[in-house]
């Protein structure tokens, strides 16, 4: 039974966890400096592409009953340019994202955008704001790379990352090569789940998207599975040897003491 303890303990100290994490600064800061404090400690400042994302941004932020906020990647730099969100260019605005009256642009330069976690009518409602306030920065910490989808795009969204595969290839990371019966050309879409992750502040996986080309071979995904399992094999050995040392440690004590016994049983001092 001890066994089978250690290996399950080293499957999944080895195990990768794959999707979205969110994060917020401890301090407030201008949106320019939110944005720069999450590149250089994650991956870039939250990015919200529909409705459910931005409902499940809020669920995972901490209230707060007053200014200041949270910004996110959301700016324009000049008055009459369409708002757009950092690193993909999405204009997505929903129907209902503005709190009422917003974005008026109130001091004619209100370029960036804060969130409001309020418990009131406002809750999750967008405001435009002087990029120089200061304000809290969401940031997200992506899991996409380039190695995780051999020959696809990875895509991410709540809590599951999504490989779409190039043409002619298919599997759970497009690690298989795939041969259409008339020459057309075939993309796969494979979706696999992961369990929600707890970030270091506290949130759970983001539901965002993020789309990155891959060039690696379809191997990776075999190389992955083949780490983690000699990962395991390696934990489940270290602990094997532990637990042999700890046990000749303990025979060797026993006998140390029963040898002790002889020598000072009144049998032995009567012999002597």
């Amino acid at each position: 039974m001890i066994w089978i303890l250690i290996l399950l303990l080293g499957c999944s100290l080895t195990e990768t966890t794959l999707g979205w994490t969110y994060h917020h600064s401890p301090g407030t800061m201008s949106w320019y400096s939110a944005r720069d404090y999450c590149r250089k400690s994650y991956t870039d400042m939250v990015v919200i592409q529909n409705q459910e994302e931005n409902d499940y941004l809020v669920s995972m932020l901490p209230n707060r009953n007053k200014a200041p906020y949270y910004w996110i990647g959301i700016t324009k730099k000049h008055l009459n340019e369409t708002w757009t969100w950092i690193g993909n260019n999405s204009t997505w605005i929903g129907e209902h994202s503005w709190a009422a009256n917003e974005p008026n642009n109130n001091h004619s330069t209100e370029f960036c955008v804060e969130i409001y976690v309020n418990r009131g009518p406002n809750r999750g409602k967008w405001n435009d704001e002087k990029c120089a306030n200061r304000k809290f920065a969401v940031c997200y910490k992506a899991q996409c790379n380039e190695t995780i989808c051999g020959r696809g795009r990875c895509q991410e969204t709540i809590k599951n990352i999504t490989c779409l595969c190039d043409p002619g290839y298919k599997g759970d990371m497009c690690q298989t090569e795939e041969e259409s019966a008339n020459g057309d050309e075939v993309t796969n879409y494979h979706t696999t789940s992961q369990a929600t992750s707890s970030s270091t502040a506290g949130f759970s996986t983001p539901p965002h998207y993020l789309t990155t080309s891959s060039e690696t071979q379809p191997e990776s995904g075999y190389k992955q599975a083949l780490f983690a399992v000699a990962g395991c094999g390696a934990l489940s050995a270290l602990s094997c040897i532990c637990f042999c040392w700890m046990k000749r440690r303990r025979r060797k004590k026993l006998a140390q003491v029963r040898q002790s016994e002889e020598v000072t049983s009144p049998f032995s001092e009567g012999q002597g």
